[in-house]
């Protein structure tokens, strides 16, 4: 179990600060309506929220499996 601490320890050590800095960008980006925003950025926001839950399910359902 002390290992199983150590490596959930590690893990938010390396990824804590750029989540945080993702976050603080994000809360720096002006706020837009679905309307006023391109057909082309629309499609970007859905690959990146693709990649990014892929990135968060693959390898944890590779874990569970």
């Amino acid at each position: 179990m002390e290992a199983l601490d150590g490596i959930l320890f590690l893990l938010g050590s390396i990824l804590g600060l750029p989540i945080r800095r993702f976050g603080q960008w994000l809360d720096r980006q002006p706020h837009r309506d679905l309307s006023q925003i391109s057909t082309l950025h629309k499609i970007g926001r859905l690959a990146l929220a693709g990649a990014i839950t892929a990135a968060i399910l693959l390898p944890l359902g590779w874990l569970i499996l």
